[in-house]
C-alpha cells in the first residue's frame, strides 16, 4: 500500500515580490504638496504625482471593465488623459480658482475624457456595452477621490488643517 509522501513546495525567489511591495509603499515615504511645488519638494512631488496618476487611472479602468473595454489600452489612454487634465486644466487654474470649485471641475473633465476616449473603437472589446455618462462620472469620481487621498497621504498630515495667518 502506498505510504504517505511529502510534497515539497517549490522555493520561490522573494526578491521580486519584495521589490514590488517596496515600490508600492514609496509614496508613503514621500512628502509633497500637490498644489504648491517648490524646489525642495519637486522630487517628492514627482513620486507622489506618479503613483496618484497610476492608481487613479487603475481605479477608473477597473470601474469600467464590466462595460467590455480593452483593459491595457484603456488604462494607457486614461493615463494620457489624466496627465492632460492635470497639466492643462488643474495646474493653470490652481492659483485662480478655489480647490472646492476646481476639484469637481476636474472630475467632470475626467468624466468627459472617459466618455470621449471610450467611444474610440480601438479601446472597445468584443463585448463592449458602451459607457454611460453615469458610469463615466462614477469612474472619474472614484479615481479622483483616490488620487486626492494619495495626495493627502503624501503631505503626511491628512488630519491637520493648515491655515494661513498670523497670531490672533
Amino acid at each position: 500500500m502506498g505510504g504517505l509522501t511529502a510534497y515539497t513546495y517549490p522555493v520561490r525567489d522573494m526578491r521580486r515580490p519584495l521589490s514590488i511591495a517596496l515600490l508600492l509603499l514609496l509614496p508613503l515615504a514621500a512628502r509633497a504638496n500637490p498644489v504648491m511645488v517648490d524646489g525642495q519638494s519637486l522630487i517628492a512631488f514627482g513620486i507622489v504625482a506618479f503613483w496618484a496618476l497610476v492608481i487613479e487611472s487603475s481605479i477608473a479602468t477597473l470601474a469600467l471593465v464590466s462595460s467590455g473595454i480593452l483593459i491595457v489600452p484603456s488604462f494607457i489612454a486614461l493615463i494620457v488623459a489624466n496627465v492632460a487634465v492635470f497639466l492643462f486644466a488643474f495646474m493653470p487654474l490652481t492659483s485662480r480658482v478655489s480647490l472646492w470649485v476646481l476639484e469637481p471641475g476636474v472630475v467632470l473633465a475626467d468624466a468627459l475624457a472617459i466618455k470621449l476616449l471610450l467611444s474610440a473603437p480601438f479601446l472597445q472589446g468584443a463585448g463592449f456595452l458602451g459607457v454611460s455618462w453615469r458610469r463615466a462620472l462614477v469612474a472619474s469620481l472614484l479615481g479622483n477621490a483616490t488620487s486626492l487621498f494619495i495626495g493627502v497621504l503624501g503631505s503626511h498630515a491628512p488630519w491637520i488643517v493648515h491655515e494661513a495667518g498670523g497670531l490672533d
